[in-house]
């Protein structure tokens, strides 16, 4: 099973689609994805889903599927409350194996307590949901270790919320670095190599890891000709 996260970077999904197609993800995560309702990406994905945000009409985030997997969304977003696109759930099924899958996106917003908090916000909100099934929480986060934040609205409290949930990231149980000493980045700003960061995470339960084949960044000599991110890979032999 193949399960990728990936900003595309301020929309043009449609015109990127087949660069991250190629991959044959189960699941994938596309940050950043602009309205798709007229549109037919070539290849046609198997699934795909894209909430249209009212109050960000150009970008919202996409789930999409290039193989067999059964995908179904949970629950629609609710323009009374916006973090509610930012925090995704599907109930998924490949092959005999069902578990669900939370999409991450956090931004900034115009009140400051709530910016980059959507996940804290859906992590708290569905907790039981997430314990009823493997889950699989992934996305762009915004976030780093490293990064000098509040504790009560950046990754300690972020972390500590994931923790809770007897979910590991893939990168760094395949790596064996440390949070915030990742020596691949999945965020080059501006497309650049200066102070890029990781900030992309897919988060696995625990008894996952062992199934873990591989787990990669994408080279960013190529994807930063496209997008400011790098996909993250994940492989499993599930």
């Amino acid at each position: 099973m193949r399960i990728i996260t990936w900003n595309c970077g301020g929309g043009k999904f449609r015109a990127k689609a087949q660069q991250v197609a190629r991959l044959k993800p189960d699941v994938l995560a596309v940050q950043e994805v602009e309205n798709l309702d007229k549109v037919k990406l070539v290849p046609e994905p198997a699934f795909q889903d894209r909430a249209h945000c009212s109050a960000y009409p150009r970008r919202s985030m996409g789930i999409f599927s290039y193989t067999g997997t059964t995908l179904e969304a949970v629950d629609q977003p609710d323009d009374e409350n916006l973090w509610t696109y930012a925090f995704r759930r599907f109930e998924v099924k490949r092959a005999s194996l069902p578990f669900h899958v939370a999409a991450v996106w956090t931004y900034s917003t115009k009140i400051k307590e709530n910016s980059y908090r959507q996940a804290h916000k859906g992590l708290g909100t569905y907790d039981k949901w997430m314990r009823q099934l493997p889950t699989v929480l992934l996305g762009d986060f915004n976030t780093n270790a490293k990064f000098q934040v509040k504790k009560s609205s950046g990754w300690p409290a972020l972390k500590s919320l994931i923790d809770s949930l007897g979910l590991v990231s893939a990168y760094h149980e395949s790596t064996g670095e440390e949070f915030g000493k990742e020596s691949q980045p999945t965020h080059f700003p501006k497309r650049k190599n200066a102070s890029p960061s990781h900030i992309d995470y897919c988060f696995l339960p625990k008894d996952w890891t062992k199934h873990i084949t591989k787990v990669e960044v994408g080279d960013p000599k190529f994807w930063t000709t496209i997008s400011d991110h790098v996909p993250l890979i994940v492989d499993l032999d599930l």
